[in-house]
C-alpha cells in the first residue's frame, strides 16, 4: 500500500514529518535545560482545552481549544519556574495534576460513551482530517519559529542562567517562549497521537541525539532527522498488511523507542571498543 497515493496515510505522514522537525528542535532545548518534567506537565495541561474544543466544535476544535489552554499552562509554568528548586517541582506537579484532572472531569461529565476519551488521550492517527492537518502544521510552524528566533539566547540560558542574566538576556522571557513552543508542539501532536504520547516526540529524539552530538546545533539537526525518520518508518510499518490490527500511534512511538535503544547500543559498543587495549605488534 503506497503512502503517497493513499490520502488517509499521506495526511498522517505529513503530520509526523512536521512534528518530527518541530519536536526535534524544541526537544533539544528541553533536554539541555533538563525540563522534561515541565514538558510532561504541559502535555497533560492542554487536555481540558482539547476536551472543551471537542465538545464545542468536534474534532476540528481540538487544536484551537488546546492552544488556548496550552498558552495559559505555559504562562503558569513560567511563573512557577521563577520559584526554583523544590517549589518549582511541586508547582509543576500541581499544574500537571490539576489541569489533567479538570480535563477528565469535563470529559466524564459529558457522558463519554464512544471511546472519544481514549481518542483524545492517545490519538487516532489514521483519522486525521484535512482541517486538523492544517491546524497541526500551523502549530508546528509556530513552535519552530519561536525556538529559532531566539536560538542563541535559549542555548545560553540552558547552559548558565546566571551568566545569561548577567549578559542582559531576559531569562524569564525565554522561559515563557520555550514553554509556549512546547505547548504549540503538544497541541500539534495532539491532533495525531494524543496528549499522552506526544511527549515522546519531544523527549526521545533529543535524548538520542545528545548521545552522539558535539554541539547544540548538531544535536538539534540530529534530533529533527531522528524524529522525521521515526515518523516515516513508523508509517511504513503501519501501512503493511498484518493479521492483527496494531495501534498506529503506539507503532510510531515504539519505532522512536527502538531507534533510541539502537543509538544507545551503538554508542556503548563504540565506547567499549575504543577502551580496549591494543595488542603490541610482534
Amino acid at each position: 500500500m503506497s503512502l503517497v497515493d493513499t490520502p488517509y496515510l499521506l495526511r498522517p505522514l505529513i503530520m509526523l514529518l512536521a512534528l518530527g522537525i518541530s519536536a526535534g528542535a524544541v526537544g533539544t532545548l528541553v533536554n539541555l535545560r533538563r525540563a522534561e518534567f515541565s514538558a510532561e506537565a504541559i502535555s497533560h495541561a492542554v487536555f481540558p482545552g482539547i476536551v472543551v474544543g471537542f465538545i464545542v466544535s468536534g474534532l476540528d476544535g481540538i487544536v484551537p481549544g488546546g492552544a488556548v489552554v496550552g498558552a495559559a499552562a505555559a504562562a503558569v509554568l513560567t511563573v512557577v519556574a521563577r520559584r526554583g528548586g523544590e517549589l518549582e517541582e511541586a508547582g509543576t506537579a500541581i499544574v500537571l495534576a490539576s489541569f489533567y484532572a479538570a480535563g477528565m472531569v469535563i470529559s466524564l461529565a459529558h457522558s463519554d460513551k464512544s471511546g472519544q476519551l481514549e481518542a483524545l488521550m492517545f490519538g487516532r492517527l489514521l483519522e486525521l482530517t484535512g482541517p486538523r492537518l492544517t491546524q497541526g502544521l500551523v502549530a508546528c510552524a509556530v513552535a519552530l519559529a519561536v525556538v529559532w528566533a531566539a536560538w542563541p539566547q535559549q542555548v545560553a540560558v540552558a547552559f548558565d542562567r546566571a551568566a545569561a542574566r548577567a549578559a542582559g538576556i531576559r531569562v524569564v522571557r525565554h522561559d515563557a517562549l520555550l514553554n509556549a513552543a512546547v505547548a504549540a508542539t503538544v497541541v500539534a501532536g495532539s491532533a495525531a497521537v494524543g496528549v499522552l504520547l506526544v511527549v515522546g516526540f519531544i523527549v526521545i529524539p533529543a535524548a538520542a541525539a545528545r548521545l552522539v552530538a558535539g554541539s547544540p546545533e548538531t544535536m538539534a539537526a540530529l534530533a529533527c532527522a531522528f524524529g522525521v525518520a521515526a515518523g516515516a518508518v513508523g508509517m511504513c510499518v503501519v501501512a503493511q498488511p498484518i493479521a492483527r490490527p496494531v495501534s498506529p500511534q503506539a507503532c510510531v512511538v515504539m519505532v522512536l523507542l527502538g531507534g533510541f535503544v539502537l543509538v544507545a547500543a551503538l554508542r556503548g559498543g563504540a565506547r567499549w571498543i575504543t577502551r580496549q587495549p591494543t595488542q603490541p605488534a610482534r
